[in-house]
């Protein structure tokens, strides 16, 4: 390979980030199969346009306005129209496309709030928002066009131009307002939910089991005689240790000397040895 070309930086660069792509393309083509491929590309590009969208939509409504403004600047600065000083020009174009902004806004705010609540003590002035939008149109269009009229040096389709890009506000102003109300419509819609999660009670946090006493064969002894007494009784035989142990459920390791010793004690009362051959008197009948 020429040297010259491995050290064009410019050149090289392009080749590795192409086969870096194809090895790429390669690899998951072999561990998700062509489809699933195309599925997951598609879900990155519907995914990105819809980021991209949506930030265009928020961000392109605030710059509308910068048209009309300068429009204003222009006309209230130029010599042949008011001739402002290029502060009060600025501050001009400024503060009238704030108020159309603000007035529109509060328009579609106030007659949403009338269709919500219909008692006469929630209605909101909405004719007077109106009427402050509209006396925004009318300062605006007569500073742009009617200035431009008055003046005779622009044909009149740059004028109607003119006008057109002076209104520019009125579509910017009812998209931030319209996405505003979205936005409140959406937590309204999710605060139901948002309400039942935190009022449902939380998922109590299971106790550890109590330490269970552990049990003594000394704590049977009642039991252990009276299990021999019956046995001896019924079936003419001694329980054997890890019979007892079994019934009463005690481990047997632990509790066979003790079950012992009370068997071996419980033999000697009632005269029974060891074989079992000679019961004693307490059993005769």
């Amino acid at each position: 390979m020429n040297i010259d070309f491995l050290n064009n930086t410019a050149t090289v660069l392009p080749v590795l980030v192409g086969a870096a792509i194809i090895a790429l393309t390669i690899y998951s083509f072999w561990r998700i199969g062509l489809v699933g491929l195309f599925r997951r590309v598609s879900e990155i590009i519907n995914g990105g346009e819809n980021a991209i969208i949506d930030a265009i939509s928020a961000i392109t409504p605030y710059l509308v306005p910068v048209i009309p403004a300068y429009l204003t600047f222009f006309h209230v600065h130029d010599p042949q129209g008011m001739n402002f000083p290029v502060e009060i020009a600025w501050t001009s174009a400024i503060v009238v496309e704030f108020l159309g902004m603000s007035s529109m806004a509060t328009t579609i705010r106030f007659w949403r709030n009338n269709q919500r609540y219909k008692s006469d003590k929630n209605q909101a002035p909405f004719w007077l928002a109106l009427g402050t939008y509209i006396f925004y149109l009318a300062v605006t269009m007569t500073v742009n066009v009617l200035l431009e009229v008055e003046s005779g040096t622009r044909t009149p389709t740059v004028i109607w131009s003119i006008g057109l890009f002076s209104s520019l506000s009125v579509p910017s102003g009812v998209i931030i307002s319209i996405r505003s109300i979205y936005r409140e419509m959406l937590d309204e819609r999710n605060a139901p939910k948002q309400q039942a999660n935190n009022s449902q009670p939380k998922q109590e946090q299971p106790k550890p089991p109590k330490e269970q006493k552990q049990k003594h064969a000394s704590d049977f002894a009642p039991q252990i005689v009276a299990m021999l007494d019956k046995t001896w009784a019924n079936e003419k035989r001694v329980l054997a240790p890890k019979e007892i142990t079994a019934r009463l459920k005690l481990d047997h390791n632990t509790a066979k000397g003790y079950v012992s010793t009370k068997t071996t004690e419980w033999r000697a009362q009632n005269n029974i040895p060891k074989d079992g051959s000679a019961p004693s008197s307490k059993f005769t009948i």
